[in-house]
C-alpha cells in the first residue's frame, strides 16, 4: 500500500489519457464520459454482519478476485457526524498507514494505492468509510477490462456503483438483485453527477 496526498491522487488521474473509455477526475469527483455510463445505488445491508461481504463483493463486482491488479481509494469527506464517534476511524486508518511504513496523518494522506496482492487490505480500507460515515471513492484495476466501474461510498449509508457500459450495468444489477441487496437504478441527480457525456 502507498499513501497518497490529495495532490498525488489528482496527478494520477491527470495522467490518464482523455477519452470515454477512461474514468475522469475533476476536483473531488470521479465520473465517466462514456455515452452508456450509468449508476446503481445500493443501500447498506440491514444486518451488520453482512457488511464485510458487501464491501468485498462490491470491490470485485463483475470480476474474479484472481484478476485484481490493484485499486485506488480516496477519502474526500469526513467529520460529517460526530468527531468523538469518528476518531477511532481516523486512528485505524493512521495505524494501517504506520504498519505500511508511511506514518502520515489521516487528513494529509487521504488517498491509498493498493497493489495486486493487497485485495484484502483494500477491502478493509473500503470498510472504513462505510462504518464511520465518510465519503470515499474506490477505483480498481484488473488484468482485463479496467474501467468498467468505480464506487462512490456516501456518508448517507449507500454506495453508488458507477458503470461505463450498458452490458456491465445490466449484468451487475442482475447479480445484486439475485443476492438480495437493496439495489436500484440511481436517481437523475446521481446519474448527472457521475455520468457526463463528453
Amino acid at each position: 500500500m502507498k499513501v497518497l496526498t490529495k495532490t498525488e491522487f489528482e496527478q494520477h488521474f491527470a495522467a490518464i489519457p482523455s477519452g470515454s473509455e477512461y474514468v475522469r477526475c475533476e476536483g473531488r469527483e470521479l465520473f465517466f464520459e462514456h455515452p452508456e455510463a450509468n449508476c446503481i445505488n445500493i443501500e447498506y445491508p440491514a444486518k451488520l454482519e453482512r457488511l464485510p461481504f458487501f464491501a468485498r463483493y462490491l470491490a470485485t463486482v463483475g470480476y474474479e478476485t484472481v484478476d485484481f491488479r490493484g485499486a485506488l481509494i480516496w477519502f474526500t469527506t469526513w467529520s460529517v457526524w460526530n468527531e468523538l464517534d469518528e476518531a477511532p476511524g481516523y486512528r485505524i486508518v493512521e495505524a494501517i498507514s504506520i504498519a505500511a511504513g508511511q506514518p502520515i496523518s489521516f487528513e494529509a494522506g487521504s488517498g491509498y494505492w493498493f497493489r495486486a496482492d493487497e485485495l484484502e487490505q483494500a477491502v478493509g480500507m473500503l470498510l472504513q468509510p462505510m462504518v464511520f460515515g465518510w465519503d470515499a471513492w474506490y477505483y480498481p484495476n484488473w488484468s482485463y477490462g479496467t474501467g468498467q466501474f468505480f464506487l462512490h461510498v456516501s456518508h448517507d449509508s449507500f454506495v453508488s456503483l458507477v458503470t461505463r457500459t450498458n452490458e456491465f450495468h445490466d449484468r451487475v444489477l442482475a447479480s445484486l438483485t439475485e443476492l438480495r441487496f437493496d439495489a436500484k437504478p440511481a436517481d437523475e441527480r446521481h446519474v448527472r453527477r457521475f455520468c457526463k457525456v463528453a
